[in-house]
């Protein structure tokens, strides 16, 4: 048995769908920015993503994975506009997030 409300604790009421939908939303926003995404084929790279409200990109650091791969995608990321989180939930959700891209 697991404690009481242990379930969605962390998500802050952000539905699975929401959260998945907005990952992908930001994903395909940096991914619309790499020059030649088919050369990173099989590598992944970590990012750390810290998100304003409204979706401006505050900051964003690798945290591991491929260096080519990462610098490719930090500077996708810096030219991408990434589209407003769907709710507060899921702004809360994604306001400090690793996000795992793979080509």
């Amino acid at each position: 048995a697991s404690p009481a409300g242990s379930g969605n604790t962390k998500n802050n009421g952000a539905s699975g769908a929401d959260i998945n939908n907005y990952a992908g939303q930001i994903k395909s926003a940096i991914e619309s920015k790499f020059y030649d995404a088919s050369s990173y084929a099989g590598k992944t790279c970590t990012l750390r993503i810290k998100l304003a409200p409204d979706g401006m990109l505050l900051d964003i650091k690798p945290e591991g994975g491929d260096p080519a791969l990462c610098q490719a995608a930090l500077a996708a990321a810096k030219l991408a506009k990434i589209p407003k989180p769907p709710s507060q939930a899921v702004y809360e959700v994604f306001k400090n997030a690793p996000l795992d891209f793979k080509p």
